[in-house]
């Protein structure tokens, strides 16, 4: 655990050699990690954190004040304590805080993998504003669900990304925990929707970046993943076979292979 600005922010640390930050997404702690961590060689420095307002890590928002800064703030503090270069790998929302604690150029990022990182804002400039919409539509219906005080108003969110029955498919503790942070989730849309970068941005990112995403990832989805590969130019991709959008749990030992592969392939250390 560390401090930032009075705030608790989780910092789990193992292993020695290069350091990779690992940055779950939303509703999601550094335990989601976990398998895919145990699944890897130990000549890696393995970090985890969480975002705001998920695991022991505070929340810094508010509706008054929910910019990705925030989120930047906390990924700048945790590579403060390691005190050397990462490797960034983020899952969902954490792949976009990722992609934007690159964009801010703040630290020394040496590579970047993202599993179905979805920065939406980006398929609204790329003529593909009907897909757009229908998130926008998802987001109200749960942001007004949960308004209503639905308790399972997360499930909306959920099984968008995942399908359906996805949160059905949860274990009671984890549908538990999605109920608890509805509200940290519905600040994460309005970060989602604040973070504006255009594709002449994400072209300004020299590091190596691994686009990975399920084959049954939504159509939102593999529209943001192409338009991100056309976007970064030392990128590469893969796509998990029979996977979605939770598939550093459900395929952990594919995820786990592919990264140690991009990371030796650039031979990044």
């Amino acid at each position: 655990m560390i401090n930032h600005k009075g705030k608790k922010i989780d910092y789990i640390e193992h292993g020695e050699g290069p350091a990779i930050l690992f940055i779950p997404g939303s509703f999601s702690t550094p335990s989601a990690w976990s398998a895919v961590q145990k699944l890897m060689p130990p000549n890696y420095r393995f970090i985890s954190t969480s975002l705001c307002g998920y695991g022991s890590t505070e929340e810094l928002r508010s509706t008054d004040n929910y910019g990705m800064h925030n989120l930047i703030d906390v990924i700048e503090a945790v590579v403060a304590k390691i005190g050397q270069p990462v490797h960034l790998v983020g899952h969902s929302f954490g792949g976009m805080v990722a992609l934007a604690s690159a964009l801010s150029d703040r630290f020394k990022i040496l590579s970047i993998t993202t599993f179905e990182a979805n920065p939406i804002t980006l398929i609204d400039a790329y003529r593909h504003r009907h897909l757009f919409a229908e998130t926008i539509k998802i987001k109200d219906e749960f942001e007004a669900a949960f308004n209503a005080q639905n308790k399972d108003a997360a499930r909306i969110i959920i099984d968008f990304w995942g399908g359906d029955g996805s949160f059905a498919s949860m274990p009671n503790s984890v549908q538990q925990y999605c109920r608890q942070t509805a509200y940290n989730n519905v600040l994460d849309w309005y970060t989602a929707l604040s973070f504006r970068a255009k594709a002449g941005d994400y072209a300004k990112l020299s590091m190596p970046v691994l686009l990975v995403r399920g084959a049954h990832a939504n159509t939102q989805m593999v529209q943001i993943t192409k338009t991100l590969q056309t976007c970064i130019p030392n990128q590469c991709s893969v796509i998990i076979s029979n996977a979605a959008h939770f598939l550093i749990t459900s395929h952990a030992a594919e995820c786990a292979h592919v990264l140690v592969d991009f990371l030796n392939g650039y031979n990044i250390r």
